[in-house]
């Protein structure tokens, strides 16, 4: 099993295999204050090897900060892929995820959204949050 993609964006959706993402894959965010509030989309697409098919695996998502503390929010999926008619044997399948909503940034400083299957780490999207001047 392979995590192809786990992204950061403004927002993410998943539809019919397929991942629409919109202000996607920044690894920087910029705030004239904190704690900072943002609405953040999620986007993750998993490769799940032929032998994996047909049984029951389980995502989760979860932020950290810099030293490895878990941050809220904490997402999780349980997800199966099966074998679709015309499925060639041994091809990987594909399923995508999106989920949106709110993240608290509670200080300047890096971050990541950490995304596990069955409890083995398989993805990071590194960022960063910095203090920014507020402009008029």
């Amino acid at each position: 099993m392979n995590i192809h993609a786990l992204m950061l964006a403004d927002s993410a959706q998943a539809v019919d295999g397929k991942l629409y993402v919109l202000g996607g894959a920044w690894n920087v965010l910029r705030f004239p204050e904190f704690p900072a509030q943002l609405i953040v989309g999620i986007a993750v697409a998993i490769d799940v090897d032929w032998n994996e098919t047909n049984r029951r695996h389980h995502l989760d998502v979860h932020f950290e900060d810099a030293d490895g503390n878990a941050m809220d929010p904490q997402i999780g999926a349980d997800f199966e892929a099966g074998r679709p008619p015309g499925a060639v044997a041994g091809a990987d399948l594909r399923i995508v995820f999106a989920v949106n909503g709110p993240l608290s940034i509670p200080a300047p400083g890096s971050y990541a959204a950490v995304a596990s299957i069955g409890g083995e780490v398989l993805a990071r999207a590194r960022f960063q949050a910095v203090q920014v001047q507020r402009t008029n």
